[in-house]
């Protein structure tokens, strides 16, 4: 998990077009760093609702993200330390909570995607822009059924296209109203789930968005969620919460458990030019030569 330091590394705000990076190339250094945003979205549709956005909103969002030098990761390039993240390049994670239907629909046909749907705006932009990152986050929870029919077909070709698949829990109850202690029948049930549409594929399912997207203070939470394991691996690694703020990692990992409560902003509230202007996204900073030399500090 120290590796997860390296995150601090610098990136250097881009003006205009995003640079064209080739993969292996050593990119110039950076004298800039930034606080991680985790942005998530509900439903992607034109019609109009208080956790909406429409399918032009997303692809603007994604071009003015792409434009200000983000690249997209996901929760396991946090683990790995961001290696894959160029050093003139800012790190983002974007999200997308519950499976809705509309996050993941095809047309008349399993062959066609419907080209405004969340994830073929999000592979049509990747796919034009690759050195913007492989993949966004798809949280689901099982109150539903995931992304509205063929469940399975759907989930597992998600996971093809290098996209990650997150625990939103069984029932969608707000973990403010539960026990820590009962914390696993929301989360063991939906892993259950998982594994009967993805099988041995369901181990790469270990980070959670709380439903409600707070869990409480000073109750145990982190520690339950340590400790829970699901087919003898841990079935927590990271939990997601949506508090509007931006996460400082240096203080998650100061302090232990803090890795339960990475912050997330909800994109229904705000704009990509007003997160542009928030000082913890971006920052000047002093930058390490090398994305992989050692922070002068540890834990």
């Amino acid at each position: 998990m120290t590796a997860l330091l390296l995150i601090l590394a610098g990136f250097v705000p881009v003006v205009g077009s995003a640079p064209e990076l080739e993969y292996g190339a050593v990119p110039e250094f950076s004298d800039y760093a930034s606080g991680i945003p985790v942005v998530t979205y509900h439903h992607i549709t034109n019609i109009q609702s208080k956790y909406s956005a429409t399918p032009y909103r997303l692809r603007s969002d994604l071009q003015q993200f792409y434009d200000a030098g983000f690249f997209l990761i996901l929760p396991s390039d946090i683990e790995d330390g961001l290696r894959r993240v160029p050093m003139n390049r800012r790190p983002l994670m974007i999200t997308f909570d519950d499976g809705w239907e509309d996050n993941f629909r095809y047309t008349d046909s399993e062959e066609h995607l419907d080209p405004d749907c969340a994830v073929a705006i999000v592979n049509s932009f990747i796919e034009e822009h690759p050195d913007f990152g492989r993949g966004v986050v798809f949280f689901i929870s099982w109150d539903k059924v995931p992304f509205g029919n063929n469940t399975e077909e759907k989930l597992n070709a998600v996971l093809d296209m290098g996209h990650c698949i997150g625990n939103h829990s069984a029932d969608h109850l707000s973990f403010t109203r539960l026990p820590p202690s009962r914390y696993w029948e929301q989360i063991i049930p939906a892993l259950n789930s998982f594994h009967r549409k993805l099988g041995l594929r369901t181990s790469q399912i270990n980070v959670v968005a709380y439903p409600g997207g707070q869990i409480p203070r000073n109750s145990g939470a982190e520690s339950t969620l340590a400790a829970m394991e699901y087919d003898g691996r841990p079935a927590v690694l990271q939990g997601y919460l949506v508090d509007g703020a931006v996460g400082n990692f240096r203080r998650l990992y100061e302090t232990q458990g803090n890795e339960y409560r990475i912050s997330r902003i909800d994109m229904a509230l705000y704009s990509v030019p007003s997160l542009l202007g928030w000082s913890n996204i971006m920052v000047k900073s002093e930058a390490r030569p090398n994305l992989h030399d050692d922070l002068p500090w540890r834990p």
